[in-house]
């Protein structure tokens, strides 16, 4: 089990604020789940902690340790997509 901190994420594609001051913890073995409408940014969010979209300020860090610039091989988190 692992324990994921969001700090201050932000993400921006072109000039379009995707995501703003995004902060979270949470504890290891907590189940957590985003709702929200189509475009709200769950997606994105989700990319962000797999290491498949890159992070434009804040920081992402698991298990205590900055993960920002770490590959998604590296982080040791999975994702499956809701068209699996």
């Amino acid at each position: 089990m692992m324990k994921l901190k969001l700090a201050n994420i932000n993400k921006q594609l072109g000039g379009t604020r995707i995501l703003r001051d995004v902060s979270l913890e949470i504890a290891a073995g907590e189940f957590v789940v985003f709702v929200g409408p189509s475009g709200c940014g769950k997606s994105t969010l989700l990319r962000l902690i797999a290491g498949l979209d890159s992070i434009c300020a804040g920081d992402l860090l698991i298990d205590g340790r900055r993960v920002n610039d770490l590959e998604p091989r590296e982080r040791g988190v999975g994702m499956v997509f809701q068209s699996y």
